[in-house]
């Protein structure tokens, strides 16, 4: 499994603050621009990786790797002068043992200095890829706010572009459409006439037939026009 090992040992009793380890390089030492850092984890070889992974996984294993690297109940960012003496102590300015991520001239420092400088190193590349991820978020957002506008460009510019011409056209239509109107209330009045007519015919028939049964004069048919 990927960089899972972390050597086991006896925790010595920690001072009240200490450097935190985890951050003796500053990832844009390496990769000034943020979107160059390597996707963690980095995998080469026939190197496997089955744990969380993005920024959940990477946190995690920063907490892991800062759990050993650092003894103290406190942790505190390192001064420049606190950097150079653990990158002296751990480290040579020289080969390319971390070629793969992009960081040149530099190796550990000897056999029992490996362990801690890969810790380091891996830790620096942690901090490189959520920085990534935190740019890459921003970036989104940009782009987000971006469409919004331009969205908000095109749709204005459409208003404009159609919308006048098409009010005038409305307005050249307004007699047609008055005509439409009427006609449409026309066929309706004359739908309710008929209907009404037949009513009252029906009616007329009924009544008709009443009255000579009561032996009364019957009812003259009304006249509508």
């Amino acid at each position: 499994m990927y960089q899972q090992f972390i050597p086991q040992g006896p925790t010595p009793t920690p001072p009240a603050t200490i450097i935190d380890r985890t951050a003796i390089f500053d990832p844009a030492e390496f990769w000034p621009n943020a979107m160059d850092c390597p996707d963690w984890p980095h995998l080469t070889g026939n190197l496997r990786y089955d744990g969380p992974r993005g920024k959940v996984g990477a946190e995690g294993r920063l907490q892991n790797i800062g759990a050993y690297l650092n003894r103290g109940r406190e942790l505190r960012k390192p001064s420049e002068e606190e950097r150079a003496q653990e990158v002296a102590r751990l480290f040579r300015r020289s080969g390319g043992h971390w070629y793969a991520l992009g960081i040149t001239n530099l190796s550990p420092a000897g056999v029992l200095a490996e362990t801690e400088a890969c810790l380091i190193v891996e830790a620096c590349h942690l901090r490189g890829y959520l920085r990534k991820l935190e740019a890459q978020a921003v970036q989104a957002e940009e782009a987000k706010a971006r469409r919004k506008l331009a969205d908000a460009r095109h749709t204005l510019a459409q208003y404009r572009a159609t919308v006048p011409a098409e009010v005038e056209e409305i307005k050249a239509l307004s007699e047609a459409v008055a005509r439409h109107k009427q006609r449409l209330e026309d066929e309706r009045a004359v739908a309710r006439s008929q209907m009404l007519r037949d009513h009252v015919a029906t009616m007329l028939s009924a009544a008709v037939s009443a009255a000579h049964t009561l032996g009364e004069e019957a009812p003259a048919h009304p006249a509508f026009d």
